[in-house]
This record gives C-alpha cells, structure tokens and sequence, in this order.
C-alpha cells in the first residue's frame, strides 16, 4: 500500500506518493486547510518550518515595504519596491514549500481530515 522510500510529497496518513510540487506549494501552512490527498481523500499541509519560514520572509518583506515608503522619493520606484517585495516574498514562501520539508497532517479543529 505505501512505498517504503520516504519523500516530502508522501501523505503523512496514507503514506502514498499523491503530491507534487506545485499542489505542495498550494497546501498551505498549519493554520490553513490544507489539500486532499488524492488516495486516501484526508487533508495534509506543510509543517511548523514552513510556518515560520513564511512568518520571517513576510516581515522582511513588511520591513522592505516601510523602508521603500519611508526613505525613497520617487514614488514609481518605491511603488515598484513595494510591490516586488510583496510578490517575491510569496514566491520565496511558495518555492520553500514546494521543495522543502515534507508534508504533516492538519491540526485545525475545524476541518474533518
């Protein structure tokens, strides 16, 4: 039933390979709900590091924002700033859980996994 080869597209109820990078990077973190796994139909997201990898790169990423409105003249540019900062923030975070650390389940007590 499952593979015996560990990988970080496994579903951590099932144990199948049901993932790939691009619906990993969509699951989301711990406080989100998740996507269905395809064999076994419960919710799995990306873990505690992932969660916190995001929290960091979007502060940075806020930090960017006030710097770029407070210090730079030329509002296209720090328009420009502002929003890059905002879209490769996403893209760091999304690239992370893409290809880093392996699924969990969901925790929220919402959700019927």
């Amino acid at each position: 039933m499952s593979n015996n080869k560990e990988s970080i597209y496994n579903c951590p109820h099932c144990g199948e390979k049901s993932f790939n990078p691009l619906t990993k990077a969509m699951a989301g973190g711990l406080n989100s709900k998740g996507k269905v796994c395809k064999a076994c139909g419960r919710r799995c997201c990306n873990g505690q590091v992932s969660t916190i990898i995001n929290a960091v790169v979007y502060v940075i990423a806020l930090v960017g924002v006030i710097l770029a409105y407070l210090f730079i003249d030329n509002n296209m540019l720090a328009f420009t700033l502002m929003i890059g900062s905002i879209i490769a923030a996403f893209l760091i975070s999304r690239i992370f859980d893409a290809f880093f650390m392996p699924m969990t389940k969901v925790i929220r007590n919402d959700i019927r996994s």
